[in-house]
């Protein structure tokens, strides 16, 4: 896992981003989120402040503070410079803003540009990815390493759809595959005539991009309706996720997990569900020379159906578990891996 910061110049950044207080905000969000990491770029960027030219009482004491004084006096320290210039505290800033040249904040201008695709993914991960491009810059290598699976942030929802709502999405795993082991998250938010983006976790550059709406707006949706990259499975998965009744599922407790072809037998589109967390469930369908799009009819047309009345196979996710999901019909079988 890695956090790499490209700088702004090689991403195109305006400097809005570089002011003297924002970078002493940072510091002091830095220090309040994990104090345990040492007070040494606290007091660095305090010093730097001063000779930017900020001054106030707290910060020319916070400058000269010692790495060895008490955290909590440190802290305080820290907040009271933050209050004396009129910059907000940590968490203050709202998405899309940053602090302002001689206090208060100041909305970030949507001088940055977005352009999404899709890619195969390099092993072990395998499979395709969503690359992120900012200003020409792919940024997902940057953060976690490797970009989402489409059907993490495309299929069947397009989670980068911008609202007035923030919400969190992932934009970058490890290169491994697995998010969570290495994970980059964005905040998006729609503000007016432009959308936000803020980083958190591995994060690919130092601050946040703001994108024209109506150009973000265009770049998502054509991204989205985007498919000269699919293999026959990756449609079938596709239509699948997007055709099945999820509330049907969701009344008998169950939720789509992941689609694929079996890796023992090519030949079969697995659909795999997961019952109240606690047991897996696979519905097999046989290819039979179908198309994609008559292999998803024929899922979907199944997966309406009672469960009871499916074919499937299960797997307790708790391995002393032996009995089957209360859900299970006379035609369901315990799945064996081995």
């Amino acid at each position: 896992m890695r956090a790499i910061v490209r700088s702004s110049m090689m991403l195109g950044v305006t400097e809005h981003s570089g002011t003297t207080e924002q970078r002493l905000h940072d510091a002091a969000a830095r220090w309040a989120a994990e104090p345990d990491g040492g007070p040494a770029d606290l007091i660095a960027a305090a010093c730097t402040a001063l000779v930017d030219g900020l001054d106030s009482p707290s910060l020319r004491e916070l400058a000269g503070t010692s790495k060895r004084d008490p955290t909590a006096h440190l802290g305080e320290l820290a907040d009271r410079a933050l209050r004396e210039l009129g910059i907000p505290l940590p968490g203050e800033i709202p998405p899309g803003y940053f602090a302002a040249a001689g206090g208060g904040i100041t909305r970030r201008p949507g001088t940055d540009s977005l352009w999404l695709a899709v890619a195969p993914a390099s092993a072990p991960a395998g499979d395709f990815q969503v690359l992120v491009h900012i200003n020409g810059t792919e940024v997902t290598a940057d953060g976690a390493g490797l970009g989402m699976d489409p059907y993490d942030l495309l299929v069947p929802e397009n989670r980068l759809i911008a609202t007035a709502e923030p919400r969190t999405v992932p934009i970058a795993r490890c290169t491994c595959g697995v998010y969570g082991c290495g994970s980059t998250d964005v905040t998006i938010v729609r503000d007016g005539d432009l959308v936000h983006w803020e980083w958190h976790g591995q994060v690919p550059m130092p601050h946040g991009v703001s994108f024209p709406a109506a150009r973000y707006d265009a770049e998502v949706a054509r991204a989205a309706a985007d498919h000269s990259w699919e293999t026959p499975v990756r449609t079938a998965g596709r239509l699948v996720l997007s055709g099945i009744d999820h509330e049907h599922l969701r009344r008998h407790g169950l939720r789509a997990d992941w689609v694929a072809n079996d890796r023992l037998e090519p030949e079969t589109f697995v659909v795999a569900l997961r019952f109240d967390d606690e047991y897996q469930v696979f519905v097999d369908t046989p290819w039979r020379d179908r198309t994609p799009e008559g292999l998803a009819r024929e899922v979907c047309r199944t997966l309406a159906l009672p469960p009871a009345r499916w074919t499937a196979s299960w797997h307790a996710i708790r391995p002393a578990r032996t009995e089957p999901p209360a859900i299970a019909g006379a035609s369901w079988y315990r799945k064996r891996f081995w």
